[in-house]
């Protein structure tokens, strides 16, 4: 602050009189002063008073300072504070020439930090206020609400509603009377903590149910038909009842009850009911008509219902209800039980009490001769699981988990925000999943640990908000993370994990750590990771493997530590050791990202044997960067950039590889920006070679090196579309190795790494296409790259000597780009494939808005592709290079929810 205010002292020319400690004043001046009144709060006006014993007749400037920085405009002797100057301090300046003829300029002492207006939160109802219709609640708070976790109660006649937590409230006969109310409590937007209750509505009136009747029997001769009424509102007061037959009155047919005789052959039997139910409602109800009257008896199709109480439980007996309009005989039906398909042994009655079976879906089947000796075999099934255990708040929750559960348990967790819950250890295969139609949160310091022996445990359905690893839980002090698995075949599924804490206990800290073998990462929505330093989403630890990620949703993650490299999305495989090299089997496939800030490596793969397959990236910073281990498949992805970088430390590449064998294959990326050493569409790169002390591989590297297998690299059929540096040969090494750059290495400075970049690549690059200067499609094709927009407009970066001259292989490929290489050594060893192998020409002046085919250089031929992909003609000339068939993923197909497979 001293120098800001000594820069504002410095403006004024000729000053004598800027608030200083000198203790003499040749010029006998008496110096001035500047003090603010006024409250320090948005919206209040704070005033500026010069004084000076020596006088002020003449003009007064004033400047105005939140926090040391100009405020534009502010220039008069008072100014009203807005939401821009909360937490900031203010100063104020005064320049004025006092009636002594001295210049005179002060600076004010500070306000306090200018504080937020405390808003008065509000709530309202709509609705309607009748028994089964639902209100909604509705919050409104001028200081904000995108961070708030709000707490809802629900009243009726000030008589709180037990398990009513939500912004939504559907009135049963319960609250028939009643003046409803909600009360709401949150921390806003500016940190005021608001507790604010609506008007009432009311009184809960009923609302009609209307009946129905349906007529049960056979309509054959000598049957009788019965007219049976349903409705919710009772019924048991008198019924009128007309029946028709081709809907004309049969006279005299007023009963419940209609026995067919041979007149009505041919005709279909209707009924007519008339009656005020119980809450006073008239009702006139017309049954649907049954079929044609026969003289004997046709087969009616009959229907079979599980009934029983929701949720469902282990200990609550579920009934079969069967339902035939020919009749049926308990006598004559068998029954048989089923647990996800699966029959259950001696299951074979009415009844069935599904007490060893948590987390199954229950279904029945039965087989029977009818009335009308007519066969049929009928089925229904549950349409959500069986629970041991349904909880309703944190308290309940902590219980249930520490109460012995045993394998197989499954705790459903009722609508209700679950805050700063304990450390949850699963030490069996325990599911924890949202009851069907609840919205269960679970926020603040969070620590689910599976433990290492556990098989099968699962996560389902359940909503994480605002997170944090919970401080000494097992969770943070072994791995730093919210949700820790060591156990085997663990299931993360259909749950939204939503923004995390702003004031974190740890610089470095994950979402998910998975451990062990076999987890299932599947249809979860990750979104707002925005304060992590350092960390991943998920981190798939190296002593793992088998695990898959997949039809996840990672969306609206702006963070502003971008430039640090430890910030990943994705870690797959977590080591630099020996493990690297062990074959993982991991699979990314199909997921989305779209709109998340990383650091420079988006996903960094440190195992071997990983697939990354179908994704679709869009908008997201870093690159997939292969690092630690080899044999890695990275196949059919789409990588899209449509925005610049914010500057030079935000790296967003499309994929990143180090020469173990891996495979390149069939990816379309576009709009890559980015002109550092290791950045660029596919960038072949020696840098993980040089990390361990003295700038060598580390074990994990090292052991793949090791080994007998093919490390030829196989880069084949990808797409790089409005990019610069296409293809780069990156001269980036380590700062361990005894010179900066690639290219400065020899085999006296450093043996090992100059061994591992001097043409130690080999590479079979066939069938790709790069093309600038694309501007149709720029959702697709990406950020729009004139050709004269850098000067890295072209094909091949060629700054370090890396590939294998002799055992390399370059063929059709094609370039349309402002020109054909460039590089530090490219001028001395890149090697002109052009015209040869199948290759194109790559001419200078042919990126695509030079207009090649005019100019007559090689004419591109593309077409748009039924996924809106800009393809390679399949009757052209370059009909074998690029990415084809590829489906480019919308959010709305993976994620919490989604039920989209890939082909």
């Amino acid at each position: 602050m001293k120098l800001k205010l000594f820069v504002l002292c410095a403006v004024a020319a000729a000053i004598t009189g800027c608030n200083t400690d000198a203790s003499s004043d040749k010029n006998s001046n008496t110096l001035g002063s500047i003090t603010l009144t006024g409250t320090a709060t948005s919206g209040q006006t704070l005033t500026a008073s010069a004084n000076d014993a020596d006088g002020i007749s003449g003009q007064i400037t004033y400047l105005w300072y939140a926090d040391g920085d100009l405020i534009e405009g502010a220039s008069g002797a008072s100014f009203t504070l807005t939401e821009d100057q909360v937490g900031s301090v203010i100063t104020a300046q005064a320049m004025y020439t006092d009636d002594g003829g001295v210049n005179e300029s002060h600076i004010s002492d500070a306000t306090s930090e200018v504080k937020a207006i405390a808003y008065p939160a509000t709530v309202s109802l709509n609705g309607d206020v009748t028994i089964g219709s639902t209100l909604s609640a509705t919050v409104a708070d001028q200081n904000g609400l995108d961070g708030a976790t709000i707490i809802y109660s629900w009243f009726a006649d000030e008589t709180p509603i037990d398990g009513e937590v939500t912004s939504e409230l559907t009135l049963t006969e319960a609250q028939f009377g009643s003046v409803i109310t909600v009360n709401v409590s949150f921390d806003d937007d500016k940190g005021f903590a608001e507790s604010v209750t609506s008007e009432g509505v009311g009184p809960v009136t009923r609302a009609n149910t209307v009946g129905e009747v349906v007529i049960q029997g056979t309509p054959a001769v000598g049957k009788t038909l019965i007219a049976d009424i349903t409705d919710q509102d009772g019924v048991h007061g008198d019924v009128a009842y007309q029946w028709f037959a081709d809907s004309q009155e049969i006279a005299g047919a007023n009963s419940k009850s209609l026995v067919v005789d041979a007149s009505l052959v041919g005709s279909k039997i209707s009924v007519e009911v008339t009656y005020v139910d119980d809450n006073g409602f008239s009702e006139n109800n017309l049954s649907n008509p049954t079929d044609e009257v026969t003289l004997v008896a046709a087969d009616q199709a009959g229907s079979i219902t599980i009934s029983g109480t929701v949720p469902y439980m282990v200990d609550a007996v579920l009934t079969a209800d069967i339902a035939d309009n020919n009749g049926v005989e308990e006598a004559n039906v068998v029954y048989s039980w089923f647990a996800d398909g699966v029959v259950i042994a001696d299951a074979t009655e009415k009844t069935f009490t599904p007490a060893n079976y948590a987390g199954a879906i229950i279904s029945v089947s039965a087989t029977y001769t009818d009335n009308d000796n007519f066969s049929a075999t009928v089925t229904d099934s549950l349409s959500s699981v069986v629970y041991s255990q349904v909880v309703t708040d944190a308290s309940e929750l902590s219980a249930a988990v520490s109460g012995g559960l045993t394998d197989g348990s499954v705790v459903g967790l009722n609508t209700n925000v679950y805050a700063d819950i304990d450390a949850i250890l699963l030490d069996s295969s325990v599911t924890l999943r949202a009851v069907e139609q609840q919205q269960p949160v679970i926020s603040g310091e969070t620590c689910i640990h599976i433990a290492a022996n556990v098989d099968g445990a699962k996560i389902i359905g359940l909503t994480f908000k605002d997170i944090d690893t919970k401080a000494g839980s097992d969770c943070d002090t072994s791995e730093q993370a919210v949700i820790y698995s060591e156990g085997d075949n663990f299931v993360f599924a259909q749950n939204l994990i939503d923004g995390e804490q702003e004031d974190l206990n740890q610089s470095t800290y994950h979402w998910l750590v998975i451990k062990g073998h076999g987890a299932m990462i599947e249809r979860n929505t990750f979104t707002h990771r925005t304060h992590s330093q350092k960390g991943s989403v998920i981190k798939l630890a190296s002593s793992g493997s088998d695990h898959v990620v997949q039809y996840n949703l990672f969306s609206d993650s702006a963070n502003e530590n971008y430039d640090d490299s430890s910030l990943l999305l994705l870690n797959v495989g977590s080591t630099t050791g020996s493990d690297a090299a062990l074959n993982s089997n991991i699979k990314i496939l199909n997921n989305r990202v779209e709109n998340v800030v990383t650091g420079r490596r988006l996903m960094r793969v440190q195992t071997s044997g990983a697939t990354i397959d179908g994704n679709t990236i869009v908008d997201a910073n870093g690159g997939i960067s292969l690092e630690d281990g080899g044999f890695n498949k990275v196949t059919n992805n789409i990588i899209i950039r449509n925005t610049d970088v914010a500057s030079s430390d935000d790296r967003p590449s499309g994929i990143l590889v180090t020469p173990l064998g891996h495979t390149i294959s069939n990816n379309y990326i576009a709009g890559i920006r980015s002109e550092n050493k290791e950045a660029g569409g596919i960038v072949f790169t020696a840098n993980p070679f040089s990390q361990n002390t003295g700038g060598v591989p580390y074990d994990g590297n090292q052991a793949i090196l090791d080994g007998t297998d093919d490390l030829t690299l196989t880069v084949n059929n990808n797409t790089v579309l409005n990019s610069i540096q296409p293809i780069v040969f990156s001269t980036e090494i380590g700062s361990k190795a005894p010179v900066g750059d690639c290219d400065e290495l020899t085999s006296d400075n450093s043996p090992v790494l100059y061994g591992l970049t001097k043409n130690f690549f080999v590479i079979n690059f066939d069938a790709n296409l790069i093309a600038n200067g694309l501007n149709e499609e720029g959702a697709i094709q990406g950020l729009f790259l004139p050709y004269d927009a850098s000067s890295s407009d072209h094909s091949f970066e060629y700054d370090c000597d890396l590939i294998n001259h002799d055992n390399s292989y370059f063929s059709n490929n094609f370039g349309f780009s402002d020109s054909y290489a460039s590089g530090d050594v490219e001028d001395d060893f890149w090697v002109d494939i052009r015209n040869e192998n199948g290759n194109g020409k790559f001419d200078s002046d042919g990126a695509i808005d030079q207009n090649p085919a005019a100019n007559g250089k090689e004419a591109p031929e593309f077409v748009v592709a039924d996924n809106h992909l800009t393809e390679t003609d399949p009757n052209g000339a370059q009909a074998a290079a690029g990415a084809k068939g590829l489906h480019v993923i919308q959010a709305s197909e993976v994620g919490v929810g989604s039920t989209w497979v890939a082909n």
